[in-house]
């Protein structure tokens, strides 16, 4: 019997937890806030198979190209719907550029966290040194203006970094999430804005540590390789959050 979990089975983990999140956030918000918390290691751990994925893809170019064109279908789908259901911006109650924007879409982080790691790589390597170092810091600013991106860009580092030296990579990303952590509490006694579990269940990011025991089950192998397998989160993802996001519109709106 194959021991651990190959990265399609870890995959269809974090798909269900992610539907999970989402379905949470979109129309139970107000309620069973653990939730938030439990599905923190989703991002990350997509992140974290995703440079595992770098190093054994057979064209690194059709995978970010891959990542980029749906990541911007993702986007142009949100501003459709948007438009469609007159989302508009909460304060000014006017529909705007924010509001058009509105939406996740974890592609473009993806994309431009798999271009860093593939600059980095470049740098390891001593290839074009000065254009790969400009070019790594470019993709991570550019990420940061998408989902997750402040969060992720020094999990990136970490796992890119010290590959292949898992434990320093447990590590680096438990002091990543200690740091967060502080800093919110930090804050929150400073201000106690609210009760503190219900700040630490919105500023959730903390939680990101909950992804070193998926990692640690982690067998290295790719598992089931069909087409299904290959693009069942491309499809997935922007699928379930189109629905929720009308369901939103008709039930919670």
């Amino acid at each position: 019997m194959e021991k651990g979990l190959d990265s399609y089975r870890l995959k269809l983990i974090a798909l269900a937890f992610m539907i999970l999140d989402h379905v949470h956030s979109y129309l139970f918000y107000s309620h069973f806030e653990f939730i938030s918390i439990i599905t923190r290691f989703v991002s990350p751990l997509f992140l974290y198979l995703m440079i595992e994925g770098f190093y054994h893809t057979r064209s690194r170019k059709k995978f970010l190209i891959r990542l980029f064109v749906t990541g911007i279908i993702m986007m142009l789908g949100n501003i459709t719907l948007n438009l469609l259901l007159h989302n508009v911006d909460p304060v000014t109650g006017k529909q705007d550029l924010g509001s058009l924007m509105n939406g996740n879409d974890i592609f473009l982080t993806l994309g431009f966290l798999f271009a860093f790691v593939w600059c980095l790589e470049n740098v390891r390597q001593r290839s074009k040194i000065i254009q790969n170092i400009f070019l790594a810091f470019l993709a991570a600013f550019m990420s940061l203006s998408f989902e997750g991106g402040i969060y992720l860009v020094p999990i990136a580092f970490v796992v890119w970094f010290f590959r292949g030296k898992k434990y320093l990579q447990y590590l680096g990303i438990s002091a990543w999430c200690i740091f967060i952590l502080v800093h919110e509490l930090s804050y929150y006694f400073a201000a106690k804005p609210c009760k503190l579990y219900p700040y630490l269940c919105f500023n959730n990011e903390w939680a990101m540590i909950a992804m070193i025991p998926f990692m640690l089950l982690y067998n290295e192998k790719r598992g089931k390789n069909t087409a299904f397998s290959k693009y069942l989160f491309y499809v997935i993802y922007p699928l379930h959050l189109w629905i929720l996001m009308i369901l939103e519109h008709i039930f919670v709106s």
